[in-house]
């Protein structure tokens, strides 16, 4: 085996031992919630490491666009966390909100909450991060995509199956550490070797530090209400849920927020050197190639292990995420307070969600094109509802407004799809299709709340 080889296989084993270490108790709130006991170092870790699983995505996205994928995956969010820190962590705290499906089947009917729980595994979806963690298996071990596809998701979920929610954040300690060093290791290389920014300045493509660069403001604006995703994010609500207070949930945000700005410094520029330094036409991950020619054997072993945790410590959150909504939420809706047990519910859906996200990464080609898609549907079905009902001023006739929005997004987003120009799609009026369905679904809003404020 080769020493790239030998340190993931190192890794991975002292993952499954971090995460077998201790078998959760069979409560709910210690299995799925971590008995609330979350503390400040524990809930920074988890938060920060479950926001990059994406990781090799931005790698490509910044090799071919340079500074403008900082914006769309990193400003936008850095803007939605503080919001959410500062008005909606209150509210959900105090509210008792555990998940999103929860929360609608309470403030709205059963059908609202069994209609946006399907959202809600569109967003926690661990499909393209299963996808990016396949490829590199991939990468290192030379193997079919559909059995690192399968390996990569059986290793990142078997703990959680044991050890639940807390198993998670004992592996996300680890993968925080790592995920920093591995990118401090390549750009701190690739400037000691190549120069500071003279050299990306004269050698980097001119669109790599032009804003908007190769997107338009349009689709660049997109983005930030895609970043709005922030506000139903289920792995938000689980993490504030499982804080041991307020305060510990309002400053871990405030603290990850520096991180994440520190780590898209560190990947962004690492995509900007590999522009600059690797020809245009390159096959295989930017950073990955670049790992190949910077860095030594040792160091590259470190480096894509790190890669390896970013990917894994958002593969075993989403999933774990996706498979309570599938073992607790959906079968309270259902059976309606029939017993029913959540912890062998979320059992059960670790291995439907496993196979369903395997299905998922194998059919897309790149993980942006899920995002996009999801991240776009979720929104338009989703945030109207979320809000209104968290400031106590609930959507009259949710589900009439939850389908509307869906309909005319998916419209959307099917005619831009079947009338391409240039490989893009062609959306009416030049219009993204996140923005019709917001309107829609706003419109229902203001004008039933009124119709019905108006009796009163």
């Amino acid at each position: 085996m080769t020493l790239v080889q030998i340190s993931a296989l190192i890794y991975v084993l002292i993952v499954l031992i971090l995460g077998l270490a201790k078998r959760s108790p069979g409560d709910m709130e210690s299995y799925i919630f971590a008995g609330r006991r979350l503390t400040l170092p524990a809930f920074v870790a988890t938060l920060v490491t479950t926001w990059y699983g994406g990781i090799l995505e931005i790698g490509r996205v910044s090799f071919y666009n340079g500074i403008v994928t900082w914006i769309i995956f990193g400003v936008f969010y850095y803007v939605a966390a503080i919001l959410f820190a500062v008005y909606l962590a209150p509210r959900i705290l105090s509210s008792g909100v555990r998940t999103i499906p929860e929360f609608l089947h309470r403030q709205y009917s059963r059908g609202a909450a069994i209609f946006g729980l399907v959202f809600v595994m569109l967003i926690v979806s661990p499909a393209p991060y299963i996808k990016m963690l396949g490829g590199l298996i991939e990468h290192i071990w030379s193997i079919p995509e559909w059995s690192a596809l399968i390996l990569g998701t059986a290793v990142s979920v078997v703990y959680a199956f044991s050890g639940g929610f807390q198993a998670v954040v004992r592996t996300d300690k680890l993968q925080f550490v790592l995920m920093f060093s591995g990118f401090i290791l390549i750009l701190g290389t690739a400037v000691s070797q190549y120069g500071g920014w003279h050299f990306i300045s004269q050698n980097a493509p001119p669109y790599t530090l032009e804003v908007p660069g190769n997107f338009s403001w349009s689709f660049i604006l997109v983005w930030g209400f895609i970043a709005l995703i922030t506000f139903i994010d289920p792995g938000f609500y689980q993490r504030c849920f499982a804080g041991n207070s307020l305060r510990t949930v309002q400053k871990g945000i405030g603290i990850s927020i520096l991180f994440w700005v520190v780590f898209d410094f560190l990947t962004v520029f690492t995509g900007i050197y590999a522009a600059a330094i690797l020809p245009a036409d390159i096959s295989g991950n930017p950073y990955l190639v670049l790992a190949e020619q910077i860095l030594p054997p040792a160091s590259r072993a470190l480096f894509l292990v790190s890669l390896m945790a970013v990917v894994m410590s958002t593969v075993d959150s989403f999933t774990f995420i996706s498979a309570y909504t599938l073992g607790k939420d959906l079968p309270e809706l259902v059976r309606s307070g029939k017993h029913w047990n959540p912890v062998t519910g979320t059992r059960l859906g670790l291995s439907v969600t496993a196979v369903l996200a395997i299905g998922i990464a194998y059919w897309f080609p790149h993980a942006m094109d899920i995002w996009y898609t999801m991240g776009t549907l979720a929104i338009a079905v989703l945030f109207i509802p979320m809000l209104s009902a968290l400031w106590r001023k609930p959507m009259k006739a949710p589900l009439g407004g939850m389908s509307s929005s869906l309909l005319v997004s998916l419209l959307w987003l099917s005619w831009g799809y079947y009338h391409q120009v240039d490989g893009w799609p062609a959306y009416p009026l030049g219009v993204e299709p996140v923005y019709p369905g917001l309107a829609v679904s706003l419109t229902w809003w203001i004008i039933l709340t009124e119709k019905f404020l108006d009796r009163k």
